[in-house]
C-alpha cells in the first residue's frame, strides 16, 4: 500500500509530471502552501518561473517540510545536490511516499516528453489551453491585484447579465 508515488527527474528532484498521492498527503499540503506562498510574492504574475515558483523547486520545498517533521533534512536545489533518491521515505504523521527511479536515467519509469513540445501546445491550442511556455508576458501586477481584478470582472459580468428572476 503506496501512500504516494513519484519518480525522479532529471534534476534528482521528485517528479512533479507523475504524482499520486492518497487525499489529505502532507507533501501536497506544504507544496500547495508553498506554490501559493511564491504566487502571492510575485511582484509579477506574467512572467514567473515556473520551475521555482509553482514547479519542481516548490515540489522539492514540500518534500523537505514533509520529510523535516521527521527529522530528516533533504537538501535543497543545486549543483551537485540530489535531494530525490529512490526508495521509502517517512515523513509528517508517519505518511509516506515511494520514489522510483534514478536522475541519469528520469524515463526509466514514466516517458516524460512522450508528446514532443511542438505537438503539445499544438493539442493545447486545440483544447483553447494555453502552454505557460506561451504566455510570458510582464503584467505588472501582483498576484494578489490579478485576483482582485479577475473577481471585479467576474462581479461586473454577473451585474451585467440579465436576472434570472
Amino acid at each position: 500500500e503506496d501512500d504516494g508515488l513519484f519518480t525522479v527527474e532529471q534534476y534528482h528532484l521528485l517528479s512533479q509530471y507523475f504524482m499520486a498521492t492518497s487525499p489529505r498527503h502532507p507533501i501536497m499540503y506544504y507544496t500547495i502552501h508553498n506554490v501559493l506562498a511564491n504566487l502571492l510574492d510575485a511582484k509579477d504574475v506574467g512572467y514567473i518561473l515556473a520551475p521555482q515558483v509553482t514547479g519542481p523547486h516548490a515540489l522539492n520545498r514540500g518534500f523537505q517540510l514533509f520529510m523535516k517533521d521527521n527529522g530528516i533534512n533533504v537538501p535543497g536545489v543545486g549543483k551537485g545536490k540530489k535531494p530525490a533518491k529512490a526508495g521509502l521515505w517517512i515523513g509528517t504523521n508517519n505518511r509516506s511516499i515511494t520514489v522510483k527511479g534514478r536522475g541519469e536515467d528520469e524515463n526509466e519509469y514514466v516517458i516524460r516528453e512522450y508528446i514532443k513540445r511542438v505537438r503539445k501546445i499544438q493539442e493545447y491550442k486545440a483544447m483553447n489551453m494555453t502552454h505557460f511556455t506561451e504566455e510570458l508576458k510582464k503584467g505588472q501586477k501582483s498576484c494578489l491585484r490579478t485576483m482582485w481584478d479577475a473577481q471585479q470582472s467576474s462581479l461586473e459580468a454577473l451585474a451585467n447579465s440579465p436576472s434570472m428572476y
